[in-house]
């Protein structure tokens, strides 16, 4: 019984999105001399299921018995379903599983397989489980054929991203709400945007607290020689126990960029969203060549960035878009960042928070990756101070603070 939709059928198809005039789809894997660059479309490999030479064995087929609830979320090689394991009529529990077309490619396929591999590799808390993998050929398009995928069924984390958790607010200002701004603003009228919903406004305590579990699994990846390149808000999850007393858990997700920190570059250009990107991965290291490598350093750049996030529920950059990521103009936005100063240590744009925040923030999202902190830098100092409600922490840097 393959995966299939509450009512019993095949899953229907998704449609897409016609692609914004300014955002272009960034490569999102990376690929060997003589593979196609960027990940592989659902659609557009809807017609290569066709059996060839270094194809993939019929017997990598397993059918499983699980219910597709509602997806959770798509990104450039896929998409991720809510699924219920159901066996005999018994339900057996959630679970998140993603849905990446590999057609009739085993080169693909052993790439995709390499966050499978990944994930039976590392376990930690705060990074996503893993749980089974296989084969199923799926109808994505209505009248396509079926296409061979692979499903990677994963921890269920029952209380979204972090990226929706800050945002889902904002998210619920009205069109009529927006409509009533612009035209005080035209009549020339008090702007009442602040009567707007505004991003959700997180306590210095679970900033902290979220802050803490993003780092210890990054500390966790990079203890191990691995390097995310993909961390952001909406790679980072959120999990109710349900226990009383217990707060929201954050994991680390979405390994499909991961790579050893002694790998070289190979791709032509930014990987996956650039909002959260280094300004180091973005620059060519010379007009005609690669760009910079990814280290452990600009994955500690993402990490600042998310706890800006966290604290302001926006970026510092004017061609970021919170909202419609899919509006960004990706070449002016790129500049941007790469033209990145560090944060003016005046801004202040939360009283309530306090001061070392501000410091620990100018450190870790410096355009300098030597001042950057390591994640066990970071970790190490909070624990040094658990419980303290505001200490100087000392990382490799002694100008290094971070408020816990």
């Amino acid at each position: 019984m393959p995966v299939t939709s509450e009512d019993g059928e095949s899953e229907p198809a998704v449609r897409r999105q016609p692609p914004s005039p300014t955002r272009r789809r960034l490569p999102r894997a990376e690929v060997e001399e003589g593979e196609s660059e960027g990940g592989i479309d659902e659609e557009s490999i809807a017609g290569s299921a066709t059996p060839a030479a270094g194809g993939i064995s019929q017997a990598a087929f397993s059918p499983k018995f699980f219910v597709t609830e509602r997806e959770l979320g798509r990104g450039g090689t896929g998409v991720v379903l809510l699924v219920r394991h159901l066996l005999d009529g018994v339900s057996l529990g959630h679970f998140a599983c993603k849905r990446v077309p590999v057609g009739d490619n085993h080169k693909w396929l052993e790439k995709v397989l390499m966050e499978v591999q990944l994930l039976q590799q590392l376990s930690h808390t705060n990074l996503v489980s893993y749980r089974h993998v296989w084969l199923e050929n799926v109808h994505l398009t209505t009248f396509g054929p079926s296409v061979p995928c692979a499903f990677i069924l994963q921890q269920y984390c029952n209380f979204g991203d972090l990226h929706n958790y800050v945002l889902s607010a904002a998210k619920q200002t009205t069109t009529e709400q927006l409509k009533d701004q612009m035209r005080r603003r035209s009549r020339g009228e008090p702007d009442l945007s602040l009567g707007l919903n505004k991003p959700r406004k997180l306590s210095f305590e679970q900033i902290i607290s979220f802050f803490r579990d993003i780092a210890s699994g990054l500390n966790h990846l990079h203890s191990n020689g691995f390097i995310h390149r993909d961390l952001k808000p909406s790679n980072c999850l959120l999990n109710d126990t349900g226990v009383p007393g217990q707060g929201l858990r954050v994991l680390v997700s979405d390994f499909g960029e991961v790579q050893m920190e002694s790998a070289a570059r190979k791709s032509t250009g930014a990987t996956g969203t650039i909002s959260y990107c280094a300004p180091e991965v973005l620059r060519k290291v010379t007009p005609d060549g690669g760009y910079e490598n990814f280290t452990a350093k600009s994955d500690i750049f993402s990490l600042g960035m998310i706890l800006y996030f966290m604290c302001f529920g926006n970026l510092p950059y004017v061609g970021a878009d919170m909202m419609n990521e899919e509006n960004e103009n990706l070449d002016a936005l790129r500049e941007e960042i790469m033209a990145w100063p560090g944060l003016d240590e005046r801004t202040r744009l939360r009283p309530d928070l306090p001061e070392r925040l501000y410091q620990s923030l100018m450190t870790l999202i410096s355009p300098d990756p030597s001042v950057r902190p390591t994640a066990e830098e970071i970790l190490l100092g909070i624990e040094m101070q658990e419980g303290t409600p505001l200490v100087r922490i000392e990382f490799a840097h002694p100008n290094s603070y971070l408020g816990c």
